[in-house]
């Protein structure tokens, strides 16, 4: 008392080892989620069910599903399932007393897609997407149907609420279902949205023909369907064409297109694409990598946008117009609506969002794969 009296500072706590805190990745989580999906906001809360969706995404691409289901229910939960071949159960190496499901949704960094061995492409990389939704719900259960078994599992806050329990025989069920409820000590009032769910689920059909996406909703939202079921074996050239239905188009067809990586350079992966030009809209680019949105772009978009400012000038040159050589990319941009997707292994992303796509080799890729089929394109479509 003496020295608030006398005006003295009160003695700071000295800065030794025990200042130094360790928490648990669980608690990390909760305490910075920012740094794992990017914030609290509305685009964070969506987040957290396409990180569990592109789990899904992943095995079907890995050509072990070929169906993914998105359920909001009317109670705020949200469930994904699908049937590719079930999250391992059994006893992990590095610590039997916990199942590979368990270590998979608790520990952070712990995931099937480090090495490539499981998936040749994929979109979950950093093995943080089931652990972070974990933390941040306040209720999620596990169930897996693999071997003719079915086992489920339960958590509050990326806490476990038990050992994973076998519940019996499931001889004609297989695959993941999670099903999850955000925490509203983490995202206050915020409600997953039905439409944006359905346009996630709709979206993420465009992206794989082979997978067919079913959607069910608990909710009444307007205009939003309560079931779907989309499968579009045109992929991007399906989307475009209705995304621009009504429009006037400069081409009677979109470019469009797939060109295989291991064909063209001996490497695992894919592009495919999507354009055309209408004078009744802005422009618009939608770029994705292993089915993951990249709305910051990044070196595929580059490499996509080169080969067609390069294909228009040399097709320019060759019918002798001069002007050509004037184009930039802006004015491909202006009236230009595009869709690229890439798949590509191993992919190096800016942040753990995902919003833009660093790899390098990404660029030079997709530039040669679109380039020729571009130059054919512009010969052969005489409106354009």
């Amino acid at each position: 008392m003496s020295d608030l009296l006398s005006g003295a500072q009160p003695k700071a706590k000295e800065y030794d080892a025990s200042s130094i805190q360790v928490l648990e990745d669980m608690e990390h989580v909760r305490l910075r989620p920012g740094m794992y999906i990017g914030g609290k906001d509305d685009r964070a809360l969506h987040h957290m069910v396409a990180e569990i969706i592109d789990n899904s995404m992943d095995e079907a691409v890995a050509g072990h599903a070929t169906w993914i289901e998105l359920e909001l229910h009317e109670n705020g939960h949200v469930t994904v399932r699908d049937n590719g071949r079930g999250i391992p159960t059994d006893p992990h190496p590095k610590d039997p007393s916990k199942s590979a499901l368990e270590i998979i949704f608790c520990t952070l960094n712990a995931g099937g897609k480090f090495s490539g061995d499981s998936y040749e492409t994929s979109g979950g990389l950093h093995g943080v997407g089931s652990s972070v939704v974990n933390a941040l719900s306040d209720h999620l259960r596990v169930e897996v149907a693999r071997n003719r078994e079915l086992f489920a599992m339960e958590f509050s806050r990326g806490i476990p609420q038990g050992k994973l329990e076998k519940i019996g025989a499931a001889p004609n069920r297989r695959g993941t279902s999670v099903t999850f409820h955000p925490d509203a000590e983490i995202f206050g009032a915020l409600k997953l949205k039905p439409a944006r769910l359905f346009a996630m689920a709709r979206s993420k059909a465009y992206l794989f023909s082979g997978v067919e996406i079913r959607w069910k909703c608990g909710q009444q939202d307007g205009d939003t369907p309560q079931e779907a079921t989309f499968h579009f074996p045109g992929g991007l050239s399906d989307y475009l064409n209705e995304t621009l239905k009504g429009s006037t188009t400069y081409a009677e067809h979109p470019f469009g297109g797939t060109v295989d990586f291991r064909e063209k350079f001996n490497a695992p992966g894919k592009v495919e694409w999507a354009i055309n030009w209408t004078p009744s809209r802005d422009g618009f680019i939608q770029s994705y990598c292993n089915t993951i949105p990249t709305p910051e772009g990044g070196t595929h978009e580059a490499g996509f946008w080169s080969a067609i400012l390069k294909g228009v000038k040399a097709y320019g040159e060759l019918v002798g117009n001069k002007k050509a050589g004037t184009i930039t990319r802006d004015d491909l941009i202006t009236g230009g609506c595009a869709l690229v997707s890439c798949f590509i292994r191993e992919p190096e992303f800016v942040g753990q969002t995902k919003d833009r796509l660093a790899t390098v080799d990404a660029q030079r890729m997709v530039e040669n794969a679109v380039r020729d089929h571009f130059d054919n394109w512009l010969a052969a479509d005489t409106k354009s």
